[in-house]
Order: C-alpha cells, then structure tokens, then sequence
C-alpha cells in the first residue's frame, strides 16, 4: 500500500510544470477585502458588451418566444 501511494507522489510530482527548476506554484484566486481592494481597470472591470448584436439578440429572442406563445395558445383551443 504504501509503495503504491509513494508511485503516485512520484507520478504527481512527474507531471508539475517546472521552471528554472523549480515547481510552478498553483494559482490561486487573490483575496481581497475592504481594507485591500481589487483595483481593476473598467476594461477589467467590463463583463461583456451590451452593443447591437447583443440587444438584436436578445430582442430577436423575445420576438420568437412571443410567436411561440401565440401559436401555442391557437393550437390549445
């Protein structure tokens, strides 16, 4: 059992990314608080577009789920 779980270690610590040497450390997410804030740039800070694309997509949506609705409520009577 334990030759078994030291292969796997072995295995593991085979497939870590190294540079010059040295174990790449995992990321990890950065904590913040009130006292430390993110500071992002409104780039960073965007989370998507709201551009025309977007709006005809959405509006198209919409239009296509009314239809839907209508013809469902023809066919039920």
């Amino acid at each position: 059992m334990e030759a078994a779980m030291q292969d796997d270690v072995r295995e593991r610590e085979a497939r870590i990314p190294e540079k010059d040497g040295q174990p790449i450390p995992p990321m990890r997410a950065d904590v913040h608080s009130d006292a430390d804030p993110a500071v992002e740039t409104p780039v960073e800070a965007r989370q998507g577009f709201l551009d025309r694309p977007v709006l005809v997509v959405l509006v198209a949506g919409l239009a296509l789920a009314i239809v839907g609705w209508g013809v469902a409520g023809m066919l039920a009577y």
